[in-house]
């Protein structure tokens, strides 16, 4: 059995095969050349073949849209009688352009002819993206962790590493980053190549551990954790997991070379990025009641959280929300310093103000 070939590369390979030609390659040159699509074209099997074009038109597509050049082009062939649809990548349009500082008063100046582009930073700038890759390169749960060295690396190659100099910062990792790390690799991999993933998972609101299969079509690091976004199998439906919930976390290893899925165009990660915390999860969500006081009740609705039901003479607002996950929403409220009030369920009110007491007696406080 053949090693697997991962997306990225057969990324590489395409982009090494298609800048390392003298001229325009056919689409026959490229399936027979590069490693990924020649495995199933070199078969007598039409569907492997037509699985190894469809793979290389997502690809140069996908490619296209990251802003790799490659280009459609005519190519005479058959001396002259015939002309056929090639693709390259011309040198010329493929390099990675030199950085350079300046002072934010200083002027551009004119491009000297010849001359390369060059991506021009200010101090602040290259500051701000030194620290920002700094700081991820260093969290252990980051899986893209040394991607970042090499782009801290890169950064640092054209310009003088002590203005790159990380701020001072105090760091404290959670105390579950090295078991969501572990996790993490094998959710990203089964991604990339597009393959089911099996799991067990504990919903922390009901208590409740339960079995898993999901397609994965996303990850997401939002306030703090990691959620896998995916097609539950087994409830035939989209849904959001918390990775630091997971245990036993298998990828499907039967036909590695071969997708399980794919991912739906309709599809969007970004709809889930903009979420907030409460609204991320697999529990059922629960539908949650909460007065919000004038002028909070403003702010809620300019800022359009939750449904307005009810709107009372004093100027406060009742509004719902579906809540699937409880202690982000509490602390939410919470954070409102008493202008939010849970009306419903009793249970989420009680604990509201137990979380309250709580706070209030590491301070030395009473609850109203």
């Amino acid at each position: 059995m053949s090693e697997r070939i991962t997306k990225l590369q057969r990324w590489l390979d395409l982009i090494a095969y298609l800048v390392g030609r003298r001229s325009p390659a056919a689409v026959d040159d490229i399936m027979e050349e590069v490693p990924a699509y020649a495995e199933k074209w070199g078969t007598e099997d039409e569907t492997a073949r037509a699985t190894a074009r469809r793979t290389f038109e997502r690809d140069k597509d996908e490619l296209r849209a990251l802003g790799i050049p490659i280009e459609t082009v005519p190519y005479p062939t058959n001396y002259g009688r015939e002309v056929i649809e090639a693709y390259q990548i011309r040198k010329r349009d493929f390099y990675l352009p030199y950085l350079r500082m300046v002072h934010q008063a200083s002027p551009s100046g004119e491009r000297k002819p010849y001359h390369l582009e060059e991506v021009v930073l200010t101090e602040e700038e290259a500051q701000a993206a030194a620290d920002a890759l700094h700081f991820a390169s260093q969290l252990p749960s980051f899986p893209f962790a040394r991607e970042a060295r090499s782009a801290l690396r890169k950064l640092a190659f054209d310009l003088d590493p002590e203005t790159l100099a990380p701020t001072p910062e105090l760091y404290v990792d959670r105390p579950d980053a090295d078991a969501v790390l572990e996790r993490l690799r094998p959710l990203s991999d089964a991604l990339l190549v597009r393959k089911v993933v099996r799991f067990r998972y504990h919903g922390i609101y009901r208590g409740e551990a339960t079995d898993r299969e999901v397609r994965p079509y996303g990850l997401v690091f939002l306030r703090g954790n990691w959620y896998l976004v995916g097609h539950d199998v087994g409830r035939d439906a989209i849904r959001v997991f918390r990775v630091g919930r997971m245990e036993n976390v298998e990828v499907n290893r039967s036909k590695p070379h071969t997708p399980d899925y794919e991912i739906p165009e309709d599809f969007r990660l970004d709809d889930y990025l903009q979420k907030e915390a409460w609204e991320l999860g697999d529990d059922p969500p629960i539908r949650a009641a909460v007065l919000f006081r004038f002028p909070r009740s403003l702010w809620a609705d300019r800022n359009g959280y939750g449904e307005l039901v009810e709107e009372r003479p004093d100027g406060s607002a009742v509004r719902v929300f579906a809540v699937q996950q409880v202690n982000p929403f509490l602390r939410w409220l919470l954070s409102m310093e008493g202008e939010a009030e849970v009306v419903s369920p009793a249970e989420l009110r009680e604990e509201l103000r137990a979380m309250a007491r709580e706070v209030l007696a590491l301070h030395g406080g009473e609850v109203a």
